[in-house]
């Protein structure tokens, strides 16, 4: 089920981070056109929903990657072509404490890619999936009560709370934010780096109830809405499209 850690996840909204160098849909058609679909995979916190997002999102992704004029080709041996390479590789762990050395992983993960992007003339890996990012709302009344990120907007008051009577005890700041949930499409190369992203929100996942309180949505009412689903899917390739056309 859904473990949401609202303080680890406030600390999570307070890391920033810089604007990646992303390539767009037509760069990537045109410079990594042969793409390798490695998995779907969700947050921790959504491990319940990983099977029905993925026999959801999976097939779809394929299909829009072909119509835009990928070549799209199957690479979920990514991980038992790791898997060998970590049967036989001595000191990946450490003999007293069992950590795992992440230097020594990393590099065994670009050998991976790099294997198969050999065995399949791969030019660029895709890892898709589901996480949990910020959505930002404000108690502005022209915003609408909506909390909104990478494309999605919703309400951001459970079902039967009345704006007038909670609003004006909820807020003591004038923004915030909400977890919510959103579908990426992350590329990497063989080198292991992110060439590009595409992300759309799906749904929030917790909203405030009529105390003020925020409070996590019922697992049974999560990703029910197949219109929203695809929403996130045509927000997600909106988004890869929208990058500014960089050379690599």
């Amino acid at each position: 089920m859904i473990r949401f850690i609202p303080l680890l996840f406030l600390l999570f909204l307070s890391a920033c981070k810089s604007t990646p160098n992303y390539l767009n849909t037509d760069t990537l058609v045109a410079q990594y056109n042969r793409i390798g679909y490695v998995n779907f995979t969700t947050t921790s916190e959504l491990t319940y929903f990983q099977p029905y997002l993925e026999n959801f999102y999976s097939e779809r992704v394929q299909n829009e990657l072909r119509s835009l004029g990928f070549d799209v080709v199957d690479a979920s041996a990514l991980f038992n072509v790791l898997s060998e390479l970590e049967n036989k590789t001595d000191n990946l762990y450490n003999s007293n404490t069992g950590q795992l050395n992440e230097e020594l992983h990393n590099q065994l993960f670009i050998e991976a890619l790099e294997t198969l992007k050999s065995q399949l003339n791969i030019d660029a890996f895709l890892f898709v999936g589901v996480d949990i990012v910020p959505a930002h709302f404000s108690n502005n009344v022209f915003s609408g009560y909506n909390a909104s990120w990478w494309g999605q907007s919703e309400d951001y008051l459970a079902e039967g709370v009345d704006a007038s009577e909670v609003l004006g005890s909820l807020f003591v700041n004038k923004t915030g934010h909400l977890p919510g949930a959103r579908l990426y499409l992350r590329f990497r190369d063989a080198q292991n780096n992110i060439i590009s992203f595409g992300g759309g929100g799906i749904e929030l996942l917790a909203r405030f109830d009529d105390d003020g309180e925020l409070e996590t949505k019922k697992p049974e009412l999560l990703f029910d809405n197949e219109s929203q689903l695809i929403e996130a899917l045509n927000f997600a390739f909106e988004n890869l499209a929208s990058h500014r056309q960089k050379n690599r």
